[in-house]
């Protein structure tokens, strides 16, 4: 292998792509360099080769270049992919949104049968946050739990402080255009782990631990079962938070414990939140 083949291969080493598109390519430089010469005279067969080092190696670094272009556009997919947030949305269906850093929706996920039913009437991937959530709110199916006496709850998760507080904030703004009563967290990415592992969101697998807290005699089961607003409902009864206190909330607290609110009462929550209207 001489000097130029060497340096060609160390430029694909460098580039960060799947192995299969490098091989590939790489193969095709070495292909073109080893294509046979026609049959010339022997002075145009010498100009020839005194020329061909030069082109080869043009082509071949022009190759590399383009490749290493193509692991930008790749990396620049990559980014535009990976989710930095979550929010969740518990009504009675309870469903979640995965967010890249710019604030878009590049996953959907159904956690239970009525979230399901829901995702399968709007499509949400590819719209920011603030056009997923009109698409969302404005749709029929969704339309059929928001009413005046439903409980909406939204959960924000994400190591982003910055992106929490501006996704937090948009939730916050998209439930005061909603009929009803709701609340909005920021969550710990544990506090969401936990959930999801319960098979349930985060806004109702909270409120399930604080109405088990509050009447040991009912069971994470029944509590997958309820809608946030039987929940809420469930809370007030057993001594909780009174159901139709009316204020906003800011509340603060870890895992299943709950933490005080500043306001017209008190505000319950793993993170910290603003809730709306009555409870």
């Amino acid at each position: 292998m001489n000097d130029w083949e060497n340096k060609v291969r160390e430029a694909f080493d460098d580039i960060v792509l799947p192995e299969a598109v490098k091989a590939k390519t790489l193969q095709a430089v070495e292909e073109r360099a080893l294509e046979p010469e026609p049959a010339v005279s022997a002075s145009v067969a010498a100009a020839a080769r005194r020329a061909k080092t030069p082109r080869t190696r043009r082509f071949a670094f022009a190759l590399a270049a383009c490749l290493a272009l193509c692991a930008i556009g790749f990396g620049g997919f990559t980014a535009f992919a990976s989710e930095t947030a979550q929010v969740g949305i518990d009504v009675n269906p309870s469903i979640e949104l995965g967010l890249n850093r710019f604030d878009r929706v590049v996953a959907v996920r159904s956690l239970n049968d009525d979230g399901q039913r829901l995702l399968d009437g709007v499509e949400l991937v590819g719209k920011s946050y603030d056009e997923a959530m009109a698409a969302l709110t404005e749709s029929e199916q969704f339309k059929a739990y928001a009413t005046a006496d439903g409980y909406i709850e939204i959960s924000v998760t994400s190591n982003d402080a910055e992106q929490a507080e501006t996704l937090t904030r948009k939730s916050d703004a998209c439930l005061q255009a909603m009929p009803g009563h709701g609340a909005c967290h920021t969550v710990s990415a544990e506090n969401r782990d936990e959930a999801l592992a319960a098979g349930m969101g985060v806004g109702r697998y909270n409120a399930a631990l604080e109405l088990m807290e509050l009447d040991p005699n009912v069971t994470l089961d029944e509590c997958r079962s309820m809608s946030m607003r039987e929940l809420r409902d469930r809370i007030a009864e057993a001594g909780g938070e009174p159901s139709e206190e009316s204020g906003q909330h800011h509340g603060q607290g870890m895992g299943g414990e709950h933490g005080q609110g500043m306001g017209n009462g008190q505000g319950a929550g793993n993170g910290q939140g603003r809730q709306r209207g009555r409870s």
